[in-house]
C-alpha cells in the first residue's frame, strides 16, 4: 500500500520532468509585431481538449502591449481530438529587454496513444 501512495506521488513529478519534444519559437514580423509558434515533431500532436495554457511576461525595457494565448490549428483527420499543429500566436512588444515564456501543453505520442503533460520555460532577449 505504501508503494501505491509513493508512485502517486513520484509520478507527476516524474511526467513534468520528462523531456518534452515541444518546441517554441519566437520570430519578428515588423516593428512591433511578433510570431509565436509552438510546435511538435512528426509522430506527435497536441491534445484538443487540455488545459493549455501559454504565459508571457517581459523583463527591462521591454513592453508586451498584448498577445493571444487561445489555441487553434488544424485537427487530425482520424483523430479530431488532437491539433495536427498549431497557428502562431500574435504577440504585440516594444523596446528591449528579456521575454519570459511560460507554457504548458500537453503533447501526445500518436503511435503509443499516450499523453504527457509538458513545462516548458524559455527565456528570449528581445532587441
Amino acid at each position: 500500500m505504501k508503494q501505491i501512495a509513493i508512485l502517486f506521488i513520484l509520478l507527476p513529478t516524474i511526467l513534468f520532468s520528462l523531456e518534452t519534444p515541444v518546441s517554441i519559437q519566437i520570430k519578428k514580423v515588423s516593428q512591433a509585431k511578433y510570431s509565436l509558434k509552438i510546435s511538435v515533431p512528426p509522430g506527435f500532436a497536441i491534445q484538443k481538449d487540455a488545459p493549455n495554457k501559454l504565459k508571457l511576461s517581459a523583463e527591462g525595457n521591454l513592453k508586451i502591449n498584448s498577445y493571444s494565448s487561445d489555441f487553434s490549428g488544424p485537427t487530425l483527420l482520424d483523430k479530431p481530438e488532437y491539433y495536427e499543429s498549431l497557428n502562431e500566436f500574435d504577440v504585440q512588444m516594444k523596446g528591449s529587454g528579456t521575454l519570459q515564456i511560460d507554457s504548458k501543453v500537453y503533447y501526445c505520442d500518436i503511435q503509443k496513444g499516450i499523453c504527457y503533460p509538458g513545462k516548458i520555460s524559455k527565456k528570449e532577449s528581445i532587441q
